[in-house]
């Protein structure tokens, strides 16, 4: 039973495994491509409309999004009778992700938002976009830069701290500069919304300096944030590229592997 449910694992899991596994894979992202796809159409203003007025173009919206949620549920549940261990298949951050994905549709399916004081619901409607995340599983690379993420917590929380200080620090700076002196700088808040763009370098332009001091605050900041910023996406990039070299061996590995398990079996067939 054990073999049972890990070869049944390696069906989801793993698209390489068989031909059937690489056509449920496929299957899968194109589910995935229709699902954003609608979600896309139907925020249209013709289709919106079309959808008011017209039952067809409603109902067949309606049915697309059905078929699609029934699909990944399927998928949810099977993927969770194949997995050996229950307990680590709740726990894994992807069925968190593919059970967000589905839940607007039965939320919506259960509270109705035409039934009084629920239509605070539709904000659900959103978590529709998170079946993007699904495809995850099927690429190997996003799934490297996840294990990056999560093996650069330390870097990413001390990038975060840096931007916060800097933030704050010279926001308060350009407000006290520019307080009396820029119509868009009415409080220390639209000073930070300045510092955030700016140490992004992003740089909008829906607020500017007009001081001499605070032209030379922004040019502080914007020296300083790629200084700042620099330092721990250096640290980041480091671990990409350890990471994605250590997956990359045990790919190689793994082929070689392969190849000495079928080299016997040549062999015996040389000799008969």
């Amino acid at each position: 039973a054990v073999v049972s449910t890990q070869s049944t694992g390696e069906f989801f899991d793993n698209p390489q495994s068989s031909v059937a596994a690489q056509a449920w894979a496929w299957m899968d992202i194109g589910f995935i491509f229709i699902s954003v796809a609608s979600m896309f159409v139907e925020t249209t203003p013709p289709i919106t409309e079309m959808a008011k007025n017209d039952f067809r173009v409603r109902d067949g919206l309606k049915y697309c999004e059905t078929i699609t949620v029934l699909y990944f549920t399927i998928d949810l549940f099977l993927r969770g009778l194949a997995c050996p261990s229950f307990c680590n298949y709740i726990k894994s951050p992807l069925t968190w992700v593919d059970t967000f994905a589905v839940s607007p549709y039965y939320a919506e399916l259960f509270f109705p938002s035409e039934s009084g004081n629920l239509d605070g619901l539709r904000v659900l409607r959103v978590a529709r976009v998170m079946r993007v995340l699904k495809l995850i599983r099927r690429s190997k690379k996003l799934m490297t830069i996840a294990t990056v993420m999560k093996n650069c917590v330390s870097e990413l929380f001390l990038l975060i701290v840096i931007w916060t200080m800097g933030v704050i620090v010279f926001a308060m700076l350009m407000y006290t500069f520019e307080e009396n002196h820029n119509a868009h700088i009415e409080s220390v808040f639209d000073a930070m919304w300045w510092a955030v763009v700016t140490m992004s370098t992003v740089g909008y332009g829906d607020i500017t300096p007009e001081t001499v001091a605070g032209k030379l605050i922004g040019t502080v900041v914007v020296f300083l944030s790629m200084v700042f910023l620099a330092l721990p996406l250096t640290i980041i990039v480091s671990t990409f590229s350890k990471v994605y070299g250590n997956r990359k061996c045990m790919v190689m590995k793994k082929r070689q592997n392969m190849i000495y398990a079928s080299g016997p079996d040549d062999d015996d067939d040389d000799d008969t």
